[in-house]
């Protein structure tokens, strides 16, 4: 069911590749769910009535912009791994629904616009709730796309009626009862983040107390409630899920994913439940965030192993793979590798503790 496999060999080990796409992915996923829960704190925030709601929502805001900026790059590496591991079944799925694959760029630009939109009318003093709903509901379309050919390219079975049906590119695969749970687990990871993205904004400088102490208060709040429906929503995917894989998700490198998940939710829930009141120790923040991307390398690791069980009961096993490493290239990759991660860190750093143009104002006339 599947095309002839690719004449020539992987350049790399299967272990390598997959470690690297599991670790990009991840990197990915945390943008990705940190931009889809900061949209949702704008609009929780900007629906209050106070001058430090106000406040709150515009340094949320201003973040975001940068935020989808790891999302497209952190999201490119992870998406070229999945191409050169799983190539034989993700172009075939992404041929046949070319056309809505490719409106992700359009779906994107959009997305980016209302971003920068959102923070200018909250500077402004307008109000951003249309703004942020249409940048919020292009994101999760463009999430929706995503999942729609991740799945698709897990049913080799329906390819030859899809493309007797049109070769237009315009339809997707029949209904698969997995495809909603994986969308609603992403979605409600990402009022998790969202909610742990307010904790860390908090820590900005330039913020009066009130708009800090709102912003742990809501963002404790968000991310408590959104974890645990996340992590039944992790239930819900494996139960959809065919007897076979499930059991083949027993295996102890799936089963230390979902332990890891488990972890780092539990204890980013605790901790950012203890942000409720308000004003909390900066530890705190950081042990949440901590947690936060331990539960994400946890579900990375789960999510790999559902698409390569399923793929492998279908007649496509991932590992059987020719593959003549290039060492020499392979020790460049990695050095250049680390040190894109080491910069992405320390722009990630600069931004936190960069001070806004107000606060600069108000010093220099002070």
């Amino acid at each position: 069911m599947y095309p002839n496999a690719d004449p020539i060999p992987l350049p790399a080990p299967v272990w390598l590749m997959k470690v690297l796409s599991l670790l990009t992915l991840a990197l990915h996923f945390t943008a990705l769910m940190l931009l889809v829960g900061g949209l949702f704190m704008v609009l929780l925030l900007a629906a209050g009535k106070t001058e430090a709601a106000k406040k709150a929502a515009l340094a949320v805001a201003k973040k975001l912009p940068t935020t989808m900026t790891y999302v497209i790059n952190l999201g490119v590496p992870p998406l070229l791994f999945a191409q050169v591991l799983y190539g034989r079944a993700l172009y075939t799925s992404s041929v046949l629904m070319a056309a809505i694959w490719i409106a992700v760029i359009p779906l994107v630009m959009g997305c980016y616009w209302h971003l920068y939109r959102t923070a200018d009318r909250l500077a402004n003093g307008k109000s951003p709730i249309i703004t942020t709903l249409v940048a919020l509901v292009l994101a999760m379309c463009v999430g929706q796309i995503y999942s729609l050919n991740m799945t698709l390219m897990l049913r080799p079975e329906v390819w030859q009626g899809m493309y007797a049906k049109t070769a237009t590119g315009l339809q997707v695969a029949p209904h698969d009862p997995t495809m909603f749970p994986r969308f609603a687990f992403m979605m409600l990871g990402g009022l998790a983040f969202g909610g742990v993205g307010a904790l860390v904004v908090a820590l900005q400088r330039g913020l009066d107390d009130d708009t800090r102490a709102l912003l742990r208060q809501k963002g404790g709040l968000v991310a408590s409630a959104a974890l645990v429906p996340q992590v039944l929503a992790g239930f819900w995917v494996y139960s959809r899920q065919p007897e076979g894989v499930q059991q083949a998700l027993h295996s102890p490198l799936y089963l230390t994913g979902a332990g890891l998940f488990l972890l780092g939710g539990v204890l980013a829930l605790l901790l950012a439940a203890l942000h409720i009141g308000g004003k909390k120790p900066l530890l705190l923040t950081i042990g949440a965030a901590v947690g936060g991307f331990l539960a994400n390398v946890g579900a990375v690791i789960y999510r790999d192993g559902i698409r390569d069980q399923t793929l492998r009961l279908k007649g496509f096993d991932v590992w059987d793979r020719a593959v003549v490493p290039n060492w020499g290239v392979i020790g460049i990759f990695l050095v250049l590798f680390v040190i894109g991660l080491g910069l992405v860190g320390w722009l990630v750093l600069v931004a936190a503790q960069a001070k806004t143009i107000e606060t600069k104002e108000a010093e220099v006339v002070a």
